[in-house]
This record gives C-alpha cells, structure tokens and sequence, in this order.
C-alpha cells in the first residue's frame, strides 16, 4: 500500500488538475455542486467538483483520508476549524492555480462565496471512503453524521 503524504499529494493533484479538458467535464449547474471522480484505486482518489455561487459542502471531514485541492476556474474559500471544542475558525480564499493540502484531522467547510461558478480539483490517499458531518452548535462543532462512498456520492 502507497499512501500518498500531504506534499506528494499535491504534487500528484497539481500534475492532474493541469488538464485542460477538466475545464468543460461539467456543465455548471444553477444551484446545486457536482462531483465526478476521476481516478480511484486503493491509495489514491481524485475528483472534479463544479461550485455554483453561494453553494457550501457544510462542515466536514474526510475520514482516514489526508487531502489536497485547487482551484481551477472561479475562487473558493476555506474555513478550517482549528481544533478544541470551542470555535475558532481559520479561513483561506484560493484563486485560480491555488492549492491546499491538509492531513487526515482536518476538518473544514469550502464555500464559493463569488458570483460566478468555480471549478476545483480534490486528490484524496488513501482513496476517500468516508467523510464524517458535523453541525455548529453553540461555538461547538457536533458529530451530524458519517456519509460513506457509494451512498450518495
């Protein structure tokens, strides 16, 4: 098993996210973010999401999976929460060609918060299977949920 640590990671996103038919693999929808995935083995997943403007993933986490994206058409912005039980938030805007990775205890919402939709690319290692939900509640993130791959996405 090869799994992919944060600064390889983003080197393998940043050499798939270079593609330029990426750009056209979806149409954007008015209201709702689409996602294809466009690699998948074990170690490793990669995804293609389309970002309305306005639209949010909520808070989240990707279970075992460390992780890395970019920003390939519009600027998505991340709020991360940093750790402890009472809410602090940390939040950083990416642009076009930007990147982020981030280990598998991040947890964190991206928004786009334009008014124009947004492309991005998301690598995942080892290959996500999980992503655990959560709610603000009083200054408090609380476990909302545990979605798994191939139960609605």
């Amino acid at each position: 098993m090869t799994i992919l640590t944060v600064l390889p990671l983003l080197q393998t996103l940043r050499e798939h996210a270079d593609d330029p038919d990426l750009l056209h693999l979806h149409d954007p929808h008015p209201t709702e973010r689409q996602w294809t995935e466009l690699v998948s083995d074990h170690d490793f997943s990669l995804w293609l999401i389309s970002w309305p403007p306005g639209s949010s993933t909520g808070w989240h986490d990707h279970g075992t999976a460390g992780g890395a994206f970019t920003t390939i058409a519009g600027e998505l912005t991340e709020h991360s929460w940093q750790g402890g039980e009472q809410h602090s938030e940390k939040v950083r805007t990416l642009g076009v060609a930007e990147a982020w990775a981030f280990n598998s205890e991040h947890i964190h919402d991206v928004r786009n918060l334009g008014t124009t939709p947004a492309l991005s690319v998301h690598a995942y290692s080892p290959r996500l299977t999980t992503m655990t939900r959560y709610q603000l509640v009083d200054g408090r993130l609380e476990i909302d949920g545990i979605e798994r791959a191939g139960e609605g996405w």
